[in-house]
C-alpha cells in the first residue's frame, strides 16, 4: 500500500471513528488516539476534552469557520497536498503551541512513550 493511500485509509476510519457529527453536536472525544500505519512511533494520545477547555477550538481547527463545521484533523490533513501532511501538522502545531506557553511536551518521547 503506498504511504498516501495509507494517509487516506486512516483518514477515513479517523473519521469514522470520531464522526463529524460528534462535533457538530459539541460532544468531541475526551481523547484521540493517533497513529499512522506503518509509523516506527508509538501512538499518541492526545487529551483533547483538557485541551477544548483552555484553547480556542479555531486554533487547531483553523480551516473551520463555525463550530458546526468543525472537522478532524485528518479530512484534511493527509487527505492530499492542499493542506501539509498530519505528521507535519501535529509536529509544528502542537510543539509550537507546546513551545510558545512554555508548556506541555516538545520531545519526541514525551507524546511517542515506547
Amino acid at each position: 500500500m503506498s504511504k498516501k493511500l495509507a494517509v487516506i485509509v486512516i483518514a477515513i476510519v479517523v473519521a469514522m471513528a470520531f464522526g463529524a457529527s460528534a462535533a457538530f453536536a459539541g460532544d468531541a472525544p475526551d481523547t484521540i488516539t493517533i497513529k499512522k500505519s506503518g509509523d516506527t512511533r508509538s501512538a499518541v494520545t492526545f487529551p483533547h476534552a483538557s485541551h477544548a477547555k483552555t484553547i480556542d477550538c479555531f486554533a487547531c481547527h483553523h480551516a473551520s469557520k463555525t463550530k458546526e463545521e468543525i472537522k478532524g484533523c485528518f479530512e484534511c490533513h493527509g487527505k492530499d497536498e492542499s493542506a501539509s501532511p498530519a505528521k507535519t501538522a501535529f509536529h509544528n502545531t502542537c510543539r509550537g503551541c507546546h513551545k510558545e506557553k512554555g508548556a506541555g511536551p516538545t520531545k519526541c518521547n514525551d507524546c511517542h512513550p515506547k
